[in-house]
Formats: structure tokens, C-alpha cells, sequence
């Protein structure tokens, strides 16, 4: 993957969540900014940005809807199956958070969206996020389907081709995660390389901010 571009890819996901969040200085706490925001240590989404609904085919089976997770964070991420460095690297960091998480854990919900729909069958998607944490759920969905989630997050993702066969390709995408709070809304983001226990702070101060119902 092209170090370069992924750079400007991520560049492009941080301005497009992040626009209008920048300011002289930090606004007051609302029911919209959460109190916890300046202790954030992630690229914050100032306010958060609430997300319009998705639902795309899960690997637990049926459909998965974004609303069925109020309460709960999630940590979102965006790649294929087959990719050689970035995604089994963020997903080996994506366990050691819910290792370090401990009880926490069972309160958040780790996904991956293949942006390789043409390779990545549910079957094959199931495998994968398995062989890291049983817990965590791949998802799968095509076209506008697929795009309108990624537009969503300023995502992008480009076929590189590698030979004549049209399955030989790599996919050059944004590698990022993202991070939605309790509310449905994107609260952070985390680009490639940050700290998994920078991750582990932030989710620990949203929840220990949003007692369970």
C-alpha cells in the first residue's frame, strides 16, 4: 500500500469529520459536547457528529443496524480481508484494547467493513474478525450501499491491480478507526500507528461518562 497516498487518504478522513471543530478555544460542555471531550487524547469530532442509520449484512447473521448499539461504543474500521499490513495490524491492537478493557469490554462493539466486497464473502469476513476476538463483527454490503456508509467517514478506497487476473489487485483505503459514542455519534478517530492504549483511555473516560441503563 502506498504510504503516500494512504497519508492523504487519512488527511481527507480528518477533514471531513472534523470541519467546524476548531476554535479559539474549547466551547462549554451541552448535551451535545459531552464534558469528556478536552480529555479526549483521539483526533476529536467537536461536537460529536451524529450518524444517519446503516444497515449492511453481518457475519452474526441477518442485517446490523447502527441503532441496535445505543448505549455501547463502537470501534469502526475499514478494510479487506486479504490486506497484508495495515489491517492485521490494527486488529491485533484492536485486542489488546478489549484485553485491557477487561469488563468494559463486553460494552463495546469492535467492526470491520470490508471495502473489498468482490473477495470478501460473510463466510470468509466471519473467519477473519473470529480468528482475532469472537466478539467482533464484520460487515459486508455493495455499491451506493457500500459507499454511502463510506462517505459517512470520509472513507476511500482504490483498487490497486497486480497482475492480469482480476482478482489479483490490493485495495489502498483509509486506515483509520473510528470511534462511536453511546449516542450514535462519531465522537474520534485514530489514524494508523496511534497507541492502542490511547484508544483504551478514551473508551474508558466515554464509558465510565454513560452509566448502563
Amino acid at each position: 500500500m502506498n504510504s503516500k497516498w494512504l497519508l492523504l487518504s487519512a488527511i481527507c478522513a480528518l477533514v471531513a469529520v472534523l470541519t467546524g471543530c476548531a476554535g479559539s478555544a474549547a466551547p462549554a460542555a451541552t448535551p451535545e459536547r459531552p464534558a469528556y471531550v478536552d480529555e479526549l487524547v483521539g483526533a476529536v469530532v467537536d461536537p460529536p457528529r451524529q450518524l444517519a442509520e446503516f444497515n449492511l449484512e453481518s457475519t452474526h447473521g441477518g442485517t446490523f443496524h447502527l441503532t441496535d448499539y445505543r448505549g455501547d461504543v463502537i470501534l469502526l474500521y475499514f478494510g479487506y480481508r486479504s490486506c497484508p499490513d495495515f489491517c492485521p495490524t490494527t486488529f491485533a491492537n484492536m485486542r489488546r484494547v478489549s484485553q485491557d478493557l477487561g469488563e468494559l469490554a463486553d460494552r463495546v462493539q469492535v467492526i470491520f467493513v470490508t471495502v473489498d466486497p468482490e473477495r470478501d464473502t460473510l463466510d470468509l469476513l466471519g473467519l477473519y474478525t473470529q480468528s482475532f476476538n469472537e466478539s467482533y463483527i464484520g460487515l459486508r454490503g455493495e455499491g451506493d450501499t457500500l459507499q454511502a456508509v463510506m462517505d459517512q467517514f470520509g472513507v476511500v478506497a482504490t483498487k490497486q491491480p497486480l497482475g492480469d487476473s482480476p482478482l489479483a489487485y490490493l485495495m489502498d483505503h483509509t486506515a483509520t478507526v473510528f470511534l462511536i459514542d453511546p449516542d450514535g455519534r462519531l465522537q474520534s478517530q485514530y489514524l494508523y500507528g496511534t497507541d492502542y492504549r490511547d484508544i483504551v483511555h478514551d473508551v474508558r473516560l466515554i464509558l465510565e461518562a454513560s452509566p448502563q441503563a
